[in-house]
């Protein structure tokens, strides 16, 4: 049977091997480790990490704050790391832990156990497995896993209560503060220790993993209740041998793992020979390769012949588990191939959880692994009781007819006739090279394991499944296989393109899921042409019925007429493609698919107000969600302002408003928000004065809105606005008067601010009849709001006022109102004495013209009276 090793701690992303991880992982790979579990210290290293995830399949990337790097951490740490979990979901937690040793010691214990506590309570909440670093705190640990830190202070708070108590205190003193947990049941057995009411945070499910674990044999069951796994590397053999045997004979059959912890834990050279960084082998008979002569001499040119010898920076290599391997076999007193396989089930196990990497089915064993066996033999029965029914070309060694592959990192054994019989691509390969290259020539197999494993099986004979969720990735792998019609009559190809062409294409909600179940391999298929006849597929529909994108965007601020306007009615022929059933939505597509559909959907003339309809929902679903992280929520934000048609009015503008704060909280691009600028500017008019409540991004506490946004925006209404109808300036102008009055109540506003505002709104006002009363109300709640003003400083507030422009009733208000300046109140006075004197004025020039047309009038009727009477005598 293949060995296969599983790393389950190290640090490749570690500044002292970062550049030669290629090699590292290649070799490692050669010599059977699969899987390696990197794990990341701080900030700084965890987007080395991620994209080391993305670029080897056989890295499991975990993110964690180590004790010895949490006073370099920001204050937003926390939210950055669980962005990375959102956005990484085969991510573990870790390296996370409390440290006590002589690095540890600098660093202040009370942040070291806040930090870890957070991470550990994080990791339980995304029920992942934890890596924990422990150095001469396992006390700690064990206190913190039952109990929570909250426990430890309950704990402390009641055993001062007996510190006067001699008897009792020499009881605490011979348990020690670091084992108040763990002694609480049998110390005080005769107290009720419920009343202590203790909270508790373990177990722990999803698996804790007490890495370069070098606790006692006691600490053992303690920590395996809570969930703990236990991880040994190259340090154990720094341990006594009897305390090392006694301690990993207390550890159950199926809580045992390996790890190299490298660039760390080199182990002891005597129990094989060691890899080096540099890329030579030091063999501890002195059989050095010749590239590693020059660094392994001690002073005589030759080469040492103990590990011992070697510079004590040398970095580890990850293949040295093999080290670690036979070391802790033969404490077990069992073989090394036993304990590989022992080892890497419970590591496949413990690294199963949803979107992990490590997760194969056919890996997993199928009866439950019995729990805590001491005894060696015992240990490898549990493991091959655990490992029956795992599949036969995934586990077995390759027979002289079989060619094995590695599939991101699995190793899978295959019939070389059978698989030559339906792959040109194998047939061409295997007549040129020798079956042992194979595996080299298809290392960048454009497939999982799991899409591999129903290949396999194809070649294999067995029926083939399939399924919307399958046929893409697999006709992508029948492509790179050339599994073709010219070269076999049964070929995965046709079968595959058949199914993809008569169950998925004729169905929107089928095709939809084709793609979403795509999106974890998009580029390996976008090149087939299959996602481009997913896009047309869907484009045609949404052309037959935009319905299915969702209903229009009612926008409450339209008028009452706006409910006539004509819905969409598909003709006779497009009824043929209305649904009568929920529609999949398309919304859930990634936004690397979501971003060209919605393209060309716009191209082909696709309804713009359905169009937009489906943009505020993708918005709405992918920036409401804390699944993902801000660089992916930037992205949405700037895709959606490019897809929204140009039309005005297709989306609320207090819904334009939102997108826009979005986009400034999420640092969009200029040209984002510029574009939701201009967007909003053309209907300002219909939007309402908390919409213009945009929180400025600046550190400075006085500028609590972000007015140079609400500048530009009036400053596009303008510009766009070509109605000869004045009702829209109107509303506009009244629209900053009572966001004026708004902002003017926040006691932290500065006079220059508010007087730009003030200013801002008069330019609004200009053109129309409108008077001075708004800006007069907002100046008289900034003043009652800013009573510490001085003299001069309420002048500047006043002078943007215009007197002359304020009613008769204002005018009485300010010559009553004390807040104002003496001076302005003075010009009030004036201005109401010369509103009082044309008033007067205009009274009177009414009264004498009435006279006037009295008298004409008067004197009119006596000349016709006269007239009359002349007439008459005659």
């Amino acid at each position: 049977m293949t060995m296969k090793l599983f790393d389950a701690h190290c640090h490749l992303q570690d500044p002292r091997i970062l550049n030669k991880t290629p090699q590292l992982i290649a070799t490692a790979l050669d010599t059977g480790v699969v899987r390696f579990a990197v794990n990341g210290v701080s900030e700084k290293d965890w987007n080395l990490v991620k994209e080391m995830g993305e670029s080897y399949p056989s890295v499991i990337p975990c993110f964690g704050l180590h004790p010895w790097f949490i006073e370099e951490r920001t204050p937003n740490w926390f939210n950055t790391l669980k962005e990375f979990f959102q956005i990484t979901p085969s991510a573990a937690v870790g390296e996370v832990g409390l440290d006590k040793g002589s690095h540890g010691k600098k660093i202040d214990f009370n942040d070291q156990v806040q930090v870890f506590r957070r991470q550990l309570e994080l990791a339980k909440e995304l029920n992942r497995p934890v890596s924990v670093h422990c150095v001469h705190a396992f006390g700690d640990l064990l206190e913190i896993m039952k109990y929570g830190t909250v426990g430890m202070d309950k704990l402390d708070c009641f055993f001062s209560k007996f510190n006067q108590n001699e008897k009792f205190f020499d009881v605490i003193t011979f348990a020690s503060r670091s084992c108040y947990a763990s002694q609480l049941p049998y110390l005080l057995v005769d107290l009720d220790k419920d009343s202590l009411n203790l909270s508790s945070t373990g177990p722990f499910p999803a698996g804790v993993i007490l890495h370069s674990f070098l606790g006692s044999a006691e600490m053992v069951p303690e920590f395996a209740k809570l969930g703990a796994y236990f991880s040994f590397s190259g340090f154990l053999m720094s341990m006594k041998k009897e305390k090392a045997t006694k301690m990993l004979k207390a550890v159950s059959s199926d809580r045992i793992l390996l790890e190299t912890d490298a660039p760390d834990a080199l182990p002891n050279g005597k129990f094989g020979s060691l890899f080096l960084v540099d890329g030579g082998i030091f063999h501890p008979e002195g059989e050095n390769s010749s590239s590693n002569a020059d660094s392994l001499r001690d002073g005589d040119s030759h080469p040492s012949k103990d590990a011992s010898a070697l510079p004590r920076e040398t970095p580890n290599h990850p293949a040295n588990i093999h080290n670690v391997l036979s070391y802790v076999a033969s404490l077990l007193d069992i073989t090394k191939q036993e304990l590989a396989e022992l080892s890497y089930a419970n590591a496949v196990r413990l690294f199963s959880y949803e979107g992990s990497k490590a997760f194969v089915r056919s890996e997993l064993p199928t009866t439950t692994t019995p729990a805590f066996v001491t005894q060696s033999n015992s240990n490898y029965e549990c493991h091959q009781m655990a490992s029956r029914d795992v599949s036969s070309w995934l586990s077995k060694s390759p027979s002289p007819s079989e060619v094995q592959l590695h599939v991101h990192g699995m190793p899978f054994s295959v019939d070389k006739d059978l698989l030559s019989a339906r792959s040109a691509k194998i047939a061409a390969l295997l007549k040129e090279n020798p079956p042992e290259k194979l595996a080299f020539l298809l290392r960048d197999i454009p497939a999982d394991p799991e899409t591999f494993e129903l290949v396999a099986r194809f070649c294999h004979g067995y029926e083939l499944i399939l399924s919307t969720e399958n046929v893409i990735p697999l006709i992508s792998l029948a492509y790179y296989l050339e599994m073709t019609e010219s070269h076999s009559d049964n070929n995965l190809l046709d079968k595959t393109l058949a199914f993809f062409e008569d169950k998925v294409l004729p169905s929107w909600n089928e095709t939809i899921k084709a793609l979403r179940s795509a999106s974890s391999t998009i580029q390996q298929v976008l090149h087939s042409g299959l996602v481009d006849a997913c896009l047309e597929s869907l484009i045609y529909k949404a052309l037959a019925d935009p319905r299915l994108l969702g209903e229009p965007i009612k926008n409450s601020t339209c008028n009452e007429d706006s409910e006539d306007e004509e819905v969409f009615k598909p003709n006779a022929r497009r009824k043929l493609f209305s649904p009568d059933w929920k529609s999949e939505d398309l919304t859930t597509l990634s936004l690397q698919l979501y971003n060209p559909l919605i393209q060309e959907m716009n191209q082909h003339g696709v309804p713009p107000e359905y169009v937009a309809a489906s943009l505020c929902q993708y918005v709405k679903k992918w920036t409401d969600s804390g699944e993902n992280e801000t660089i992916y929520k930037r992205g949405v934000i700037e895709a959606v302002e490019r897809l929204l048609p140009p039309e005005k009015g297709i989306v609320p503008c207090t819904l334009l408003f939102e997108m826009l704060r979005l986009a400034i909280c999420l640092e969009c691009s200029n040209d984002c928000r510029s574009g939701f600028e201009i967007r909003i500017g053309k209907q300002l008019d219909q939007a309402e004065v908390k919409d213009l409540l945009i929180p400025s991004q600046g550190y400075s506490k006085e500028i609590q809105y972000d007015i140079e946004c609400v500048r530009r925006i009036l400053k596009h209404f303008y510009a766009n606005y070509s109605s000869t109808d004045v009702s829209g300036i109107i509303s506009v102008a009244e629209l900053i008067e009572e966001f004026l009055m708004e902002v003017a109540s926040d006691i932290d506003l500065r006079i220059d601010t508010f007087v730009s505002l003030a200013e801002m709104s008069l330019a609004a006002s200009l053109g129309t009849q409108r008077n001075s009363d708004g800006i007069y109300r907002a100046i008289n709640i900034y003043l009652d709001k800013h009573r510490y003003l001085t003299e001069l400083e309420r002048e500047e507030v006043c002078r943007v006022l215009d007197c002359q422009k304020m009613s008769p009733e204002a005018c009485e208000h300010a010559a009553k109102n004390e807040r104002l300046p003496v001076r302005f109140v003075v010009q009030v006075l004036f201005v109401a004495q010369l509103q009082l004197r044309d008033t007067i004025t205009k009274e009177v020039q009414e009264f004498d013209d009435k006279l006037r047309r009295e008298v004409v009038e008067d004197e009119e009727n006596e000349v016709k009276m006269g007239f009359d009477e002349e007439r008459g005598e005659g």
